[in-house]
């Protein structure tokens, strides 16, 4: 475990810590506890504000971060603790803005300087000078005044990185090249709706779609944080209770709860505008069903042209209005198609595994033997089910040594998961429409 300071100057190692707990997760934040004496000759750099650490485990990167929140005892000879969050942090303490730089017709400022400046609204033509024009929300590289089409999904995920981090914050990130994997995110209708969204929650969708992992990690050597992309591994032998690996689990199956989405969009009683999307991979032939759901879509945005008069600002009717341009309807069908891309996803058909796993000498976590998103098979009385480690909890005392316990996903149908992630729905829900207005 290596100490730094804020400005990443290595400080020393911590040598004789006396516990450490640490859970790094699969495109989460990771965290963990490190409690050390309170006469370790490392403490004082330790609580310095904004000390850092890097920690290895088997010669491989676990986590790097900050050191947060200690807590200790007023009497002589005791501890203190610290908690560590991965800097995987960035992503949830960013925002992804509207207009995060300047554009011709936009300052990249929150507020307007002139009559002139669009700020957080997107626009690529002149307009009359304070009137609200433009679109609502961030929009990918497209093409549009020169610039290169952005499709796949680790260049979006890399963009959203760029431009919010790196160019608009000036945040010591580094975001290695980008070799354009994932699949075409564009074309599936998978690029996110992007307005004052914190950064894990936009790509969230985006990485379960395209199965990509993204990391954030010190390399100990230089003074930045490497923002990368990968694809996860998948183990090669079907874990068994046999094989000593597999001590005890549950699975579970989900069946789809939706397969076409309704998406309501802007407008009132008749004049509201709605859009249909429906799954094209064939689980209404497989599954013998039909099930149709609503998903409100009233955050996409209608610019229409000033000449055209209020009464003729119909929603229903924007794309079939001659005058409003191409590029505004293209918004509007992508924005429309991403909701209903989303609510399909939601409701895809899962498997989910609970399952609790050994080390043995072919199973091992290390550089060279299996990590964090890494697909494994298991056979469940016949049945095969494939999932990914979404978390490893690495703990080590001086009593005991470490201990490695993996955890490869999670039940779908476990009463507590289900209800943590619909409370995590509902505040995102509630992000979403409080930043749509």
């Amino acid at each position: 475990m290596q100490i730094f300071d804020k400005a990443f100057n290595l400080l020393g190692i911590l040598g004789d810590p006396l516990r450490l707990d640490l859970t790094p997760l699969f495109n989460k934040v990771g965290t963990g506890e490190i409690e050390v004496s309170a006469s370790d000759p490392m403490l004082d750099f330790m609580l310095a504000h904004g000390s850092r650490c890097r920690i290895t485990y088997k010669g491989g990167h676990e986590m790097s971060g900050p050191l947060l929140h200690p807590t200790g005892k007023v009497t002589a000879f005791g501890t203190v603790i610290f908690q560590i969050e991965d800097d995987y942090r960035y992503m949830p303490n960013t925002l992804g803005w509207v207009m995060p730089n300047e554009s011709s017709r936009s300052s990249g400022k929150l507020a307007p300087l002139d009559l002139s400046d669009h700020a957080q609204a997107w626009t690529d033509a002149a307009m009359e000078p304070g009137l609200a024009y433009g679109y609502g929300y961030y929009v990918f590289p497209d093409g549009s005044g020169g610039s290169s089409i952005l499709s796949s999904a680790e260049s979006a995920i890399k963009n959203l990185i760029t431009v919010n981090m790196v160019s608009r914050m000036g945040r010591p990130v580094t975001v290695s090249p980008d070799l354009a994997r994932g699949g075409d995110a564009r074309a599936a209708g998978m690029l996110p709706s992007v307005r004052m969204t914190p950064l894990d929650e936009a790509v969230a969708a985006l990485l379960k779609w395209s199965g990509l992992g993204l990391r954030f990690q010190h390399d100990g050597l230089t003074p930045t944080i490497t923002a990368e992309v990968w694809q996860p591994a998948t183990w090669p032998l079907d874990l068994t209770v046999d094989s000593g690996v597999v001590l005890d689990g549950d699975w579970s199956q989900q069946y789809p709860t939706a397969t076409r989405i309704v998406g309501g969009g802007p407008g009132e009683d008749v004049a509201r505008a709605f859009w249909d999307v429906r799954d094209t991979t064939g689980l209404e032939a497989e599954y013998g069903d039909i099930i149709e759901v609503f998903r409100d879509a009233t955050g996409a945005t209608l610019n229409w042209p000033g000449t055209l008069a209020d009464a003729y600002r119909i929603a229903k009717y924007y794309l079939l209005r001659t005058e409003v341009a191409t590029a505004d309807k293209n918004q509007f069908t992508g924005y429309m198609n991403a909701t209903g891309a989303k609510g399909l996803a939601e409701g895809a058909p899962t498997s989910g595994l609970s399952l609790t796993l050994s080390e043995t000498p072919n199973f091992q976590y290390s550089p060279t033997g299996f990590r964090r998103g890494d697909h494994i098979s298991i056979m469940a009385n016949g049945i095969p089910f494939t999932d990914q480690i979404m978390a490893v909890n690495l703990k080590w005392d001086k009593t005991n040594g470490a201990k490695v316990t993996p955890q490869v996903g999670n039940r779908t149908d476990n009463p507590d998961e289900l209800f943590a992630r619909a409370i995590s729905q509902l505040a995102a829900a509630q992000r979403r429409l409080s930043t749509s207005r």
